[in-house]
């Protein structure tokens, strides 16, 4: 899944920002929160859940991927 860092997309519960910005903050969140975030985008697909937000985190490598519990 090729997806656009910079695209604009709507993270449920915290408003729009660039998916980045996104997949930074739902990383940061506590780990039941972390299992419910949502991003919802224009494209296909047009929502993203938490293992699709995982992987792409790990793809852009940027110390962003979870801590395993």
């Amino acid at each position: 899944m090729a997806l656009d860092p910079e695209e604009v997309v709507t993270l449920t519960d915290h408003g729009p920002m660039k998916l980045r910005s996104a997949v930074t903050r739902v990383m940061m969140l506590l780990p039941k929160e972390r299992k419910r975030a949502t991003i919802v985008r224009e494209g296909e697909p047009a929502i993203l859940k938490f293992e699709q937000i995982k992987n792409l985190a790990a793809q852009w490598d940027e110390g962003l991927a979870p801590i395993e519990l």
